[in-house]
């Protein structure tokens, strides 16, 4: 009894070439302050996503890693509190007060539409 394979071998290809969803990761495609710039008087940090994000897995974090005059300064939890844009590509850390002199990390990680949580951070300077 010799079954022929053509029938499953075109299913197969067919199921191979039908479009399926893309497999993009959540990334990060700018920022206000911008990375590793210098800047004054900063009171919000905005960040923009390829993709609309699941707001449940975002998790972000600002520290101030650096003072100037102080050697060896420990990283500095900075409070504050965070808005999902109506587009769900945007999120607005609204800073308690105004950040001083020194030199910050953002850090963030959350999931787009494939549910795969992905992250980076970033740094820039308050003169």
């Amino acid at each position: 009894m010799k079954k022929s394979l053509l029938p499953a071998v075109t299913a197969i290809l067919a199921l191979s070439l039908m479009p399926g969803p893309a497999l993009a990761h959540a990334k990060l495609v700018g920022s206000t302050p911008p990375a590793n710039a210098t800047v004054s008087k900063v009171t919000t940090v905005s960040l923009k996503f390829n993709e609309k994000l699941i707001a449940s897995t975002v998790k972000t974090e600002v520290v101030m890693t650096g003072m100037p005059g102080m050697k060896d300064h420990p990283p500095m939890p900075i409070p504050f509190t965070s808005a999902m844009g109506k587009d769900g590509m945007s999120l607005t850390l609204q800073l308690k007060r105004a950040l001083v002199p020194g030199t910050y990390t953002v850090k963030w990680s959350a999931a787009g539409a494939d549910t795969h949580r992905m992250g980076s951070e970033f740094s820039f300077t308050v003169k």
